[in-house]
């Protein structure tokens, strides 16, 4: 099993499976559309990998989100704009 192979691995490929998760680990989708069979405890093997790359990609986006809306409100105007600050 492969996770985001290359263009030779590809080429080299006998099937695919394309599993798609949101972050909370609901499966959206499962794909195989040729190749070889696959067993049931390898699909459930790709998935447990693909709920990992998950929750770091969706950590990954969150931080760069932070890190954007830190950048955008340097001085601090956004808080002043809050329905729930101190006025």
């Amino acid at each position: 099993m492969l996770l985001d192979s290359t263009v030779l691995e590809e080429q080299c490929r006998e099937g695919e499976v394309i599993v798609s998760m949101n972050r909370f680990g609901e499966v959206c989708q499962i794909a195989k559309y040729s190749g070889e069979p696959v067993d049931g405890m390898s699909v459930m093997s790709c998935m447990n990998t693909a709920l990992e790359k998950v929750k770091m990609l969706d950590q990954f986006v969150k931080a760069k989100l932070d890190e954007d809306e830190k950048r955008r409100d340097a001085g601090g105007v956004m808080a002043e704009l809050r329905a729930d600050n101190a006025r």
